[in-house]
């Protein structure tokens, strides 16, 4: 193997595929890319066993076709401090990879590709379309709900469901639930439904761009993949039944508050400053001129936070973690938000005021 490559190309797709490398695992080739040079196409790869990443770019020169597997983090580190304008050749001899630019050298170890675990595919797919940036706003907006090494595997991750012209994606915690849905240009030919890990809903939400292109989600049996221009994402699906969540939505509210997502995010902020660390909670009491945040801290002091809003809630008092109501509130800065209340045992619901498209459920806590 040896070719010529702009540095900026290399960065690239080496900086795509970045997130699939396993750091500190028990097998070293994991922790390595794969490079495989066939005429003037360079292919770049890695993976963790759970998800792949793969990036294709052009080389200035290709001189000997051939594929190897190199240090990950070693071989980015080398080719970021290299000049920006510069071109880089890499050449492959014995068990070495020599990288030069300009008068800088560099050998690095390898491991052979006959190692490199095969390829991810995707059985029985169906295409789903997508518009790319509204995609990437509900899964971003979603994903704070996912748990996070969970024993209940199923919540580890986030629930795709399309189903005729929408996909829902779907997370939860068990404390909280966020649901967003996104409509599609055509309807799906069957009903859809998988989990993705919370490390695939991650690198998806850093793949895709953020305008109005369509993407394609290869939707299969056990994987997902997602291709955007030369970069293609596969991962790996969580097993097991996503619960019931419409369930878990409230109804037959008493009243709603409007009000500034910012305003209330901000004063939800200063009042968990005081707010015991082992719970996380904030009492919420609905007045007729709006929302007062109160917390305490036990020898510390309290804070009392008063936010204006329109409401329609009866005087009442709940119970919150201010994280979830804080993580809530984010999906809708720059909003006003929506908060639909039943009574003090029953979860809350945020959403847009104008729009239900993403929504929020938080459940109460005993005060």
């Amino acid at each position: 193997m040896h070719f010529r490559i702009a540095r900026t190309t290399l960065l690239r797709q080496l900086s795509s595929v970045a997130g699939a490398t396993q750091r500190g695992g028990a097998m070293p080739i994991l922790e390595n890319v794969l490079l495989n040079c066939e005429g003037s196409r360079l292919t770049v790869k890695a993976t963790d066993l759970e998800i792949e990443l793969q990036s294709v770019g052009d080389v200035s020169q290709a001189i000997a076709d051939g594929a190897i597997t190199v240090p990950s983090k070693k071989l980015i580190d080398i080719v970021r401090a290299l000049p920006d304008a510069g071109e880089v050749t890499v050449k492959l001899s014995a068990d070495k990879v020599a990288i030069t630019c300009g008068k800088g050298r560099y050998t690095l170890s390898t491991l052979p590709a006959t190692e490199f675990p095969e390829a991810m595919k995707v059985e029985g797919a169906q295409a789903i379309r997508v518009e790319a940036k509204a995609l990437r706003r509900v899964m971003d907006r979603v994903s704070v709900a996912m748990a996070k090494g969970d024993v209940r595997t199923y919540l580890n991750g986030m629930l795709l469901k399309a189903t005729g012209a929408r996909l829902e994606c779907v997370a939860s915690d068990g404390h909280r639930l966020a649901v967003g849905e996104v409509d599609l240009p055509e309807r799906v030919g069957k009903d859809y439904s998988a989990i993705v890990p919370r490390k695939g809903i991650a690198e998806i939400i850093s793949l895709l761009p953020q305008d109005e292109s369509a993407v394609t989600i290869e939707a299969g049996t056990g994987q997902v993949r997602v291709a955007v221009g030369d970069t293609i994402l596969t991962t790996r699906l969580v097993a097991g039944t996503f619960p019931d969540f419409e369930r878990v939505i409230p109804t037959g509210f008493a009243g709603s508050v409007s009000v500034s997502a910012g305003d209330l995010r901000e004063a939800v902020r200063r009042a968990a400053l005081l707010a015991e660390a082992k719970y996380n909670s904030l009492r919420l009491s609905f007045t007729p001129e709006g929302i007062r945040l109160h917390s305490k801290n036990e020898g510390q002091g309290s804070a009392n936070e008063d936010v204006a809003a329109q409401t329609t809630v009866p005087t009442m008092d709940f119970g919150i973690n201010h994280h979830y109501l804080a993580d809530a509130l984010d999906a809708f800065i720059g909003e006003t938000a929506c908060i639909s209340v039943r009574d003090a045992t029953t979860s809350l619901l945020v959403h847009a005021a104008d729009d239900k498209s993403i929504r929020h459920v938080v459940m109460p806590m005993r005060l």
